[in-house]
C-alpha cells in the first residue's frame, strides 16, 4: 500500500512539471510581477511649478497684504518729480485738429452788413443836406485817455485808437444826416499818469438840433484837472475834478 501511494505521489509531481514547461510565458509574467513587487518604488519625477498668472499673481498678493495688489511698474518707476499730475489730461483726452472756420454763410452775412452799411452812408448824403461836424479838445497836463468814444444817436461813430490825444483841435466826425433832433454822446474811461490806480468813467449827452441844408459845428471840451492821484497819497485828502463842455453853432 505505501508503494502505491509513493508511486502515486511520483506522477502527480512529474505531471505538474510538464505543464509548468509547457506553459513558459505564464511563469515568466509571474516572475516578473514578484520581481517588481519586490524590486523598491522608483520616486515620481517632480512637477515643475507653472509661473503664476498676473491675475493670480495680484489676487495671491491682495490676498497676503492688506494693502492690495502693488501699483504697476511704469507708474512704481517714475520719480516723484517727473510724475504727471492727476488732473493732466492724457494724449487721448486732447481736441483733435484745428478750430474750424466760421460757415461760408457767416462770411457772407457780415459782407452783407458792410454794403447795407455803405449803401445807408449813400443814401443818406444823397437825401440829405444838413451836416453835423464834431471837433474835440482834451485837456489835462496829467490826464491820460485809456478809452474814448463819441456816439450819435446811441451809436458810437467814433472810438479813439490807443493813445489818443486832442490837445489840438481834431475833428473825428463829420457826416450827412437828417434835420431835427439829434443826441450827441462822449464816454471817457481816464487814469492819472502820476498813478494808474487813480482812474475816472465818464458819460455825457447833449441834445443838438441841425437844421434843414445847414451844417452844425460841435465843439466838444474835455477837461482833467484832478489831483487826487497827487494829493491823497500823502495827505488822505484829494479831488476829481471833470468837466465836459459843447458848443454848437451853425456854420452855413
Amino acid at each position: 500500500m505505501q508503494k502505491w501511494l509513493v508511486l502515486f505521489g511520483a506522477l502527480a509531481a512529474s505531471s505538474l512539471l510538464g505543464q509548468a514547461d509547457a506553459q513558459p510565458g505564464k511563469k515568466g509574467a509571474a516572475v516578473k510581477e514578484e520581481d517588481r513587487a519586490k524590486a523598491p518604488a522608483k520616486p515620481e519625477p517632480e512637477k515643475a511649478e507653472k509661473p503664476a498668472s498676473g491675475a493670480e499673481a495680484g489676487s495671491s498678493a491682495a490676498g497676503n497684504d492688506d494693502l492690495g495688489a502693488p501699483p504697476p511698474k511704469d507708474a512704481a518707476e517714475q520719480k516723484p518729480e517727473t510724475k504727471p499730475s492727476p488732473l493732466t489730461p492724457k494724449p487721448e483726452e486732447f481736441p483733435s485738429g484745428v478750430a474750424k472756420p466760421p460757415p461760408f454763410e457767416y462770411d457772407k452775412l457780415l459782407g452783407d452788413i458792410a454794403a447795407l452799411r455803405s449803401r445807408v452812408a449813400a443814401l443818406t448824403t444823397t437825401l440829405f443836406a444838413s451836416k453835423l461836424r464834431v471837433v474835440v479838445e482834451t485837456k489835462g497836463n496829467d490826464a491820460r485817455l485809456a478809452s474814448f468814444n463819441i456816439t450819435l444817436d446811441d451809436g458810437v461813430v467814433f472810438a479813439a485808437p490807443e493813445r489818443f490825444t486832442a490837445e489840438d483841435e481834431r475833428t473825428v466826425y463829420e457826416h450827412a444826416v437828417a434835420p431835427g433832433h439829434h443826441v450827441v454822446g462822449v464816454e471817457i474811461e481816464r487814469y492819472d499818469a502820476r498813478n494808474k490806480e487813480y482812474r475816472t468813467w465818464q458819460s455825457s449827452r447833449f441834445s443838438v438840433v441841425i437844421p434843414e441844408s445847414k451844417l452844425v459845428d460841435t465843439h466838444l471840451v474835455i477837461v482833467d484837472d484832478s489831483d487826487m492821484a497827487e494829493d491823497f497819497p500823502d495827505d488822505a485828502d484829494g479831488e476829481y475834478d471833470l468837466r465836459v463842455k459843447l458848443r454848437a453853432r451853425v456854420v452855413e
